[in-house]
């Protein structure tokens, strides 16, 4: 089984240790290095999953790491690295958060609605992953876990939304009306929520990027 050492407190980064015969799936975009011993080979995602991958803007291939070796991974902006356990089960969560999984987990996508795309700030699909193992994300800031109960509904604005059981129902709605609309957009806030209703585990990110690139442009 392979070695998980999540390092650092407030910005965190993973490192992997892979014995003989073991192997991870690995995003290209946050490999940060790999010892001598570890071998790279490229993984597609088929393709529907090329295709949503480019529209998402992010890697269309995925990384296959086989042991024996060590390789460290982080995500673009300061955060923290999320272990989520899955047993059978799948989750949901946003591209450029994955940073990688047990060969034991099967990867595809889902469309996330228009609504998310545009004002979700992570593009218009989901990363889904299914099967048994450990899938390694990436939270920016600080990552609040919540588990809901069966009809337990919280409301997310859009871009906090880090991760979600597939057991979690999902829509988009909008916030207020249109004085509210107009006034958030002057800050450059989300207009939209998440309404999520259990069962099931959700994970956010306290630091959205698509505010921070709208704060980053007024100034």
């Amino acid at each position: 089984m392979a070695n998980y050492e999540i390092v650092g407190n407030e910005v965190q980064y993973l490192k992997v240790g892979l014995n003989q015969g073991e192997s991870m799936f690995v995003e290209p975009g946050h490999l940060i290095y790999k010892t001598q011993g570890a071998k790279l080979d490229t993984q597609s995602g088929g393709l529907r999953g090329a295709f949503s991958h480019m529209l998402a803007g992010s890697a269309i291939f995925l990384l296959k790491v086989e042991g024996p070796g060590e390789f460290g991974s982080a995500g673009f902006l300061p955060g923290k690295v999320q272990r989520i356990d899955l047993n059978g089960n799948s989750v949901l969560a946003e591209f450029n958060a994955f940073l990688c999984m047990d060969s034991t987990i099967n990867y595809s996508t889902k469309f996330a609605g228009m609504w998310q795309g545009v004002f979700g700030g992570e593009g218009f699909f989901l990363e889904k992953f299914t099967g048994t193992g450990a899938l390694m994300l990436h939270g920016h800031g600080h990552v609040i876990e919540m588990d809901l109960k069966p009809g337990e509904e919280i409301q997310v604005e859009l871009s906090h939304v880090l991760a979600f059981d597939e057991s979690v129902q999902y829509n988009v709605s909008r916030i207020g009306g249109l004085k509210t609309m107009v006034l958030a957009g002057m800050e450059g806030e989300g207009l939209f929520f998440a309404n999520m209703v259990g069962p099931g585990r959700v994970w956010l990110h306290t630091i959205s990027l698509f505010e921070l690139a709208a704060k980053l442009v007024r100034r």
